[in-house]
């Protein structure tokens, strides 16, 4: 993990606190509140787990890496989400790559600390809620892979990466650089995302620009998003 920039605003600690299931008393351990910047990541696949974070504003976008490098877009994620729950539990390295989108402020809990937590009957009782969900999530992820094709995974890429966790448009424009990470992410080919960035422009969601993509349209992209499923949770 990069190095942690804690915040010691004591207002947004506050506000950070009201939202974190009262079964999880954080006001009384050892506990940071860190920022991190898009691009940057809160734990890596493959390495030890540091912290177990608590997700209290900005969005995530969480995502597996094959062992030939390939990577596949798992979900994206909004507050209030916890990341590190199951490694916790399984005594295992990080399973996924969770990677800021927007600026992300999230509770790091250090893991000898969090150990110490599932001690406590209630706060097991919301881990085993927390990964039931998780393990749902991702069996509809799996299925929307499956079953949908490659426009609407990129109509719902470019939705979420386009909307804030309010649900509210702020980020037109997906620079050129991008879009063959994207077409990794969803499982497809820069080829095939091309047809499908012409039909998307004929159809007045998308226009082309000088570096890159704009979105015309984001009523229209959710349309085809059918309602935006990378970001069931």
């Amino acid at each position: 993990m990069h190095q942690v920039k804690g915040i010691v605003d004591r207002n947004l600690w506050g506000d950070y606190l009201k939202k974190i299931d009262p079964r999880v008393s954080l006001d009384q351990i050892q506990v940071k509140l860190i920022e991190f910047e898009p691009g940057e990541c809160l734990c890596e696949q493959g390495y030890a787990l540091d912290y177990l974070f608590f997700l209290v504003k900005g969005k995530v976008k969480i995502y597996v890496t094959s062992s030939e490098g390939k990577r596949l877009i798992v979900t994206f994620n909004r507050p209030v989400q916890i990341f590190g729950d199951i490694e916790l539990i399984q005594k295992v390295n990080v399973l996924n790559t969770i990677e800021a989108v927007s600026t992300v402020h999230a509770f790091a809990i250090p893991v000898e600390t969090a150990n110490k937590l599932c001690m406590e009957a209630a706060f097991n009782q919301y881990l085993l809620e927390v990964v039931g969900r998780k393990f749902l999530t991702k069996s509809m992820t799996l299925s929307f892979h499956l079953l949908n094709e490659a426009d609407a995974r990129f109509a719902s890429y470019l939705f979420s990466i386009s909307h804030n966790e309010n649900g509210q448009f702020y980020q037109p424009f997906i620079a050129k650089k991008d879009l063959k990470e994207i077409a990794e992410f969803i499982g497809t080919t820069v080829r095939h995302q091309n047809r499908i960035i012409q039909i998307f422009q004929q159809e007045g969601i998308l226009e082309r620009a000088p570096d890159g993509i704009k979105i015309s349209d984001p009523n229209l992209l959710k349309e085809k998003a059918k309602d935006n499923l990378y970001e069931m949770q």
